[in-house]
């Protein structure tokens, strides 16, 4: 047995074809490698693999059958749009939650008919049907705020709280056609957030204990409860979203479906095994996981970032009051959407703190992919079927993409279009994020409004926002990697004080 397990070992390390790939040998040998740093330590790995590309260079081995990239140049050949087949791995649908969303379904085919079944929902026509609805909230979160600034004996807000709740609201309704209202709850319904955060901080043991997730998401609810305290929440979250599938599906009103998510696929030319109530609630569970969290993160980071930099946010006030805006107004999609330089800091809000950490891996299945490493000249070749990924995070701090990477410039995108082919914030290729065109536009309303009333503190009179014991390093940029990122244990996110 020990001779066995020793060929195995032997096999997998120096005679595999992956066998010339730079990295650790214990990472080419055992994925208990990386579970280390992602279980033991807590979502770490993201940083020894960095660590790793500054020691081997721009291609390593991060696990027994996958290769990470850091090279900026090379995204369109890892992430192809046309003319070549992606699949995913199996075993991402048990990491993410959501085995039968578009984001986790393995097979190239069957995702392109997926996709195509979502993809008018998220056009920028049917997105601009929102404009009432994002008025509606954005006046909401506004009201909020001042009310804070009047009312509370120290106006300190939690703005993460804030966002996660209005973004939360707008795609539920977006997708359901109603919503759980966490806009008008005091806490901004944050024990819901706490337990999605929580099953995402287990994602990492989902991939090493693959049963956990089923008894996470499949098990009776009594049973989560009892074992799995800290998820209730979020099953509740579960049922409701199963629930409205099954009333929208079964309603005599042939508007109902419609106003929601689920039109364009029950009216595709899919199979009625694609057509489930499991399998569109779980696209649901995919949709509004990704519009609340990484719409809010960006929104606190891009905040932040506002008022860390004075003049950056008075480049962005000389653009709003130059173009006729109405500060008393909510501006709508269309206004924002010609405000460059708007764009141009969410671009570099998400380019410093992209809101999915979590390697993007994909899988070639027919042909292989070439590499040349451009400083030894050597030139590598990834047989199909293995498993190759880069992460926004190692390609948006190169270098030798983005000069002083570190650093908040949203002139940056202005001055240099072409730095868009480097940008990794919304995945790429086939298999980019479907709800970008809304996450962009609602990001710009928001603090569009937001700096249409406000300024950043400086002694004055008037409202004013100030930023209140945040540190960047410990409470925005990214300390643990559980798929979305996470802050230092102990921070408190992004606090404002608001005055008036």
């Amino acid at each position: 047995m020990k001779w066995h397990v020793d060929c195995i070992a032997l096999h997998t390390v120096y005679l595999s074809p992956l066998a010339n790939i730079p990295g650790p040998k214990l990472a080419a040998l055992t994925y208990l490698y990386e579970a280390y740093y992602e279980v033991w330590l807590g979502g770490q790995y993201f940083k020894r693999v960095a660590e790793m590309h500054r020691q081997y260079g721009p291609i390593i081995r991060v696990t027994p059958n996958e290769v990470h990239w850091n090279d900026p140049e090379f995204l369109d050949t890892v992430y192809p749009t046309t003319g070549r087949k992606t699949d995913k791995p199996v075993w991402f649908a048990k990491r993410t939650g959501t085995p039968y969303s578009i984001v986790s379904t393995p097979n190239h085919d069957l995702h392109r008919r997926r996709r195509n079944a979502l993809n008018s929902f998220f056009s920028i026509a049917s997105i601009r049907r929102l404009n009432v609805v994002m008025k509606q909230y954005v006046n909401k979160m506004l009201a909020r705020m001042e009310a804070t600034a009047k009312h509370a004996s120290d106006p300190v807000l939690q703005f993460h709280h804030m966002f996660k709740a209005c973004a939360s609201d707008v795609i539920t309704i977006y997708a359901f056609g109603e919503c759980f209202g966490f806009m008008e709850l005091p806490d901004f319904g944050w024990p819901f957030f706490e337990s999605t955060d929580k099953f995402f901080f287990l994602t990492h043991l989902f991939f090493l204990i693959p049963g956990l997730v089923n008894l996470a998401q499949n098990a009776p609810s009594w049973l989560v409860r009892a074992l799995l305290p800290g998820l209730a929440e979020l099953r509740d979250r579960q049922e409701w979203w199963l629930r409205k599938v099954r009333e929208i599906r079964s309603s005599p009103n042939p508007e109902r479906v419609k106003s929601t998510i689920f039109e364009g696929i029950l009216n595709s030319t899919l199979p009625p095994e694609e057509k489930t109530d499991v399998r569109l609630a779980s696209e649901a569970q995919l949709v509004i996981f990704a519009g609340e969290g990484t719409t809010a993160y960006s929104l606190t980071c891009a905040l932040y970032h506002l008022l860390a930099n004075p003049p950056e946010l008075a480049k962005l006030k000389e653009e709003l009051a130059a173009s006729g805006l109405d500060p008393n107004e909510v501006p709508s999609i269309a206004d924002v959407e010609a405000l460059p330089f708007l764009s141009a800091v969410i671009q570099e809000a998400v380019r410093l703190h992209p809101g999915v950490m979590a390697r993007q891996v994909r899988i070639s299945p027919e042909v292989p992919i070439v590499y040349a490493d451009k400083k030894t000249g050597r030139e590598y070749v990834i047989p199909p079927g293995t498993v190759t990924s880069m992460s926004p995070l190692d390609t948006h701090m190169n270098e030798d993409a983005f000069e002083d990477a570190y650093e908040f410039k949203p002139q940056r995108w202005i001055e240099n279009p072409k730095l868009a082919r480097y940008f990794h914030g919304f995945a790429r290729g086939s298999r980019n994020c479907v709800g970008m065109t809304l996450a962009r536009r609602e990001m710009a309303i928001i603090l569009a409004a937001i700096f249409l009333k406000y300024d950043v503190y400086r002694g004055q009179e008037g409202p004013t926002l100030e930023l209140y014991e945040t540190e960047r390093g410990r409470d925005i940029d990214a300390n643990s990697d559980y798929i979305i990122p996470a802050p230092a244990k102990g921070s408190h996110g992004l606090r404002v004080r608001i005055r008036h």
